[in-house]
């Protein structure tokens, strides 16, 4: 509980040190949320002296629910690349530049380490997610009319956001064990939260896989709904064991 509380406030100092919180701030919530809807809004303004008037009415029928899906859309470009690059150090870097010396003779544990680790930032994702949804929404409920699109609609989706995204952190902690440059952890990770919506185009196996919470949160008017259970289930059997399978690793790694 210690080595948790005393690496727990590490992340906090470090993350304001190393200006983690503001990069993570432009990736999560400045370019999608906010700069996204207004781009959108805009878009016909800067066009209509280049294009066809036919081609112009399609921008007029924007509705809300296009204008969120378009955010949510961008939003996990946005977040997937940013949460790959900018945590992707998380325990390479601790190994690498030999960080860990020091607490480990002094008696910290690897499960308070990486629980501190992972708790910290999965705080972290998820709150900029909720604040990034809600700026969104308000954003587009002030530029464009019509559609469903409700704050309890809002919610679920942003909640399907969070476990997904909490799920890629958990291993992206675990590759970032593994490999001494977390570059490489970086991009695993990244590869593999765009290869993984490949499989949303087969029927029978989408659902078992975390990315179905991304096509759901997309479904405006039946985000929650039954086929959720083993997508849901699997993501946080996957947190469980990355987590786990990370304590193992550095349990066992050499840190001097």
């Amino acid at each position: 509980m210690k080595s948790f509380k005393a690496y727990f406030k590490k992340e906090i100092t470090e993350a304001i040190r190393t200006y983690k919180y503001l990069v993570l701030f432009f990736g999560f919530i400045f370019w999608p949320a906010m700069l996204g809807p207004m781009m959108l809004k805009l878009l016909p303004l800067i066009l209509k002296n280049y294009m066809p008037a036919e081609t112009m009415q399609l921008f007029s029928d924007f509705t809300r629910d296009y204008a969120f899906q378009s955010f949510l859309s961008d939003s996990f470009q946005f977040m997937l690349a940013f949460m790959a690059f900018v945590l992707m150090g998380l325990l390479a870097n601790e190994v690498r530049l030999k960080r860990l010396v020091f607490p480990y003779s002094r008696g910290a544990d690897p499960e308070g380490v990486v629980l501190a680790k992972y708790i910290h930032y999965a705080i972290t994702v998820s709150l900029f997610i909720l604040i990034a949804f809600f700026i969104d929404y308000l954003y587009v409920d002030r530029f464009f009319t019509g559609g469903i699109l409700s704050l309890k609609i809002l919610f679920e989706s942003s909640l399907l956001y969070i476990l997904y995204f909490c799920t890629l952190l958990s291993i992206l902690l675990y590759l970032s064990s593994l490999f001494r440059r977390g570059l490489a952890a970086g991009f695993t990770v990244l590869i593999l939260g765009f290869s993984l919506s490949i499989f949303n185009q087969f029927d029978t196996i989408k659902a078992y896989f975390p990315n179905y919470l991304i096509l759901k949160a997309a479904d405006i008017g039946h985000v929650f709904d039954s086929s959720l259970i083993p997508a849901i289930i699997i993501s946080f059997c996957l947190i469980i064991l990355f987590v786990f399978l990370s304590v193992l690793r550095m349990k066992k790694i050499d840190v001097a």
